[in-house]
């Protein structure tokens, strides 16, 4: 499974590196946007309030972007042609606002947490400080790795409201704690990566692509498991990939990313 997730990634991106690549500049004007805020602050031209409200409009219209962005990655997964993939995002996101809100909300803790939070406990000195920041990241990392699945269910359930898709995503989060740490550290990696390449490959579209693979696997099997009324342990992964196209990936070499054809 996690191989033809790497596989599938890699050459799924390739195919659309031009449509990633714009995604990506657009999350690079938002954190740019979001950094310019709080440099304004910082010299003191902007009061923190109203900075602090700025940067909350931005985690907001970063969360609506992500949402447009994981239907984007959504159809990527499904298969779209090049010029294709951004089918249904300007509907995706309309409908999906609630869901955006909600996202937007666990967004800004973890970032609060991170920026703010835990630099101030530390501070403190003395035990209950660094124990306090332990707590912190504890908080950070469940709630980043029990949201992985958040985005990609909405677009695989549509019809589900907040409270049925953080289930969903709780949900595949703990029943599949491996991936989960596998999605984990390879967004840390990523994000590495990321960082020579100026945020543009792979960057967050990049990330949003790779959540979105593997939550169509994980959910394909857990649909095979539930039609035949068995436990997902019961269905092959053989099974659950080859109705994603394994054998057509599975023959696709990497020297064809740079020799077309090859």
């Amino acid at each position: 499974m996690f191989g033809f997730l790497f596989r599938k990634t890699i050459f799924d991106g390739w195919d659309h590196i031009l449509g990633l690549f714009l995604a990506n500049i657009g999350y690079l004007l938002l954190l740019a946007l979001g950094f310019q805020f709080w440099s304004l602050c910082s010299k003191g031209i902007l009061p923190l309030h109203v900075t602090a409200l700025l940067l909350v409009l931005v985690i907001v219209l970063f969360s609506l972007y992500s949402m447009g962005i994981a239907r984007y990655a959504s159809n990527i997964a499904g298969g779209a042609r090049r010029g294709r993939g951004l089918e249904g995002v300007p509907e995706t996101v309309r409908t999906h606002v609630p869901h955006a809100m909600l996202f937007a909300f666990i967004t800004l803790v973890i970032v609060v947490n991170l920026l703010f939070a835990m630099p101030f406990y530390m501070s403190m000195g003395g035990f209950a400080g660094p124990l306090m920041a332990f707590v912190g990241l504890f908080l950070s990392i469940f709630l980043a790795a029990n949201f992985k699945f958040y985005l990609p269910l909405c677009q695989i359930r549509p019809e589900e409201g907040v409270v049925e898709i953080v289930k969903y995503s709780f949900a595949y989060a703990l029943d599949n704690r491996r991936v989960t740490f596998l999605l984990l550290l390879r967004s840390a990696l990523d994000l590495l990566v990321s960082v020579p390449f100026v945020g543009i490959i792979p960057g967050f579209a990049g990330m949003l692509l790779s959540d979105t693979l593997a939550a169509e696997i994980l959910n394909r099997r857990y649909v095979l498991a539930e039609e035949r009324d068995v436990e997902k342990t019961a269905v092959p992964w053989d099974e659950v990939l080859d109705g994603l196209g394994k054998k057509r990936y599975d023959k696709r070499r990497f020297i064809s990313l740079l020799f077309p054809g090859r």
